[in-house]
């Protein structure tokens, strides 16, 4: 079993809680609906919405790059809750990211290429075939909306680089002209993977680059990258 150091979850969490609270505050107004919710939808942010499956895949990536940093047993005591919490924000924040691009993509008129879908159609069968049991019942998505999530994954990434350096002032303001309505009582229900061997199979960022040679669509998923280390 790995020794967890608490200097390095602690210089860990500042890190996750300003990428998750500058990720938010750009989403527009923040509006909280208990009705009117399609089953298992998450969240919404302008005309696009996100399912809790989806925010799984996300969560589960994350966590497993935790896990193989400071060990499986990282999540134990008040500092390991800290952590958790802090990863599911960061989820939330990395899906909320993902939905805004994609209706940049549509105002840009940005489209995948046939290549294109059929890399994400491989990265998504390499993920799903190399997905255990136990975390195929967690994250509870179907197939094709797995393929799905990496092809908007792509896409995404697609518009980042065709804005350039310029994407998170361009990204920033599209944000504020958008409602984002989340399902608190959905949220309150998510939860980390509770199995032992979870860091023996790559995560959704690990073969999503294996494809498209990075996972990068900003800051974020740079700061990731060196957490993941």
């Amino acid at each position: 079993m790995w020794k967890i150091s608490k200097r390095a979850v602690r210089a860990v969490l500042p890190v996750i809680f300003v990428i998750c609270s500058l990720l938010l505050s750009g989403c527009g107004r923040r509006l909280v609906m208990t009705r009117g919710f399609e089953k298992d939808e998450l969240f919404r942010v302008g005309n696009t919405r996100c399912l809790i499956s989806e925010y799984n895949v996300f969560l589960l990536n994350l966590q497993k790059h935790c896990e193989r940093t400071f060990g499986h047993g990282v999540w134990e005591g008040a500092e390991g809750g800290e952590l958790r919490e802090s990863i599911e924000q960061r989820a939330l924040s990395e899906a909320s990211r993902l939905k805004v691009m994609l209706l940049l993509a549509v105002q840009d008129n940005i489209m995948l290429t046939d290549s294109e879908e059929s890399l994400a159609d491989e990265a998504e069968t390499e993920y799903y075939e190399g997905l255990s049991a136990e975390e195929r019942e967690y994250l509870g998505i179907e197939e094709d909306t797995l393929r799905k999530l990496f092809e908007q994954y792509a896409l995404a990434q697609k518009v980042y680089k065709s804005v350039g350096t310029s994407f998170e002032e361009r990204y920033d303001s599209f944000c504020t002209t958008l409602d984002y309505d989340l399902n608190e009582k959905l949220w309150d229900t998510v939860a980390l993977a509770d199995i032992p061997e979870l860091t023996e199979t790559p995560g959704f960022s690990e073969v999503y680059a294996k494809y498209f040679g990075n996972s990068y669509l900003g800051q974020e998923t740079r700061e990731e990258e060196e957490i993941g280390q």
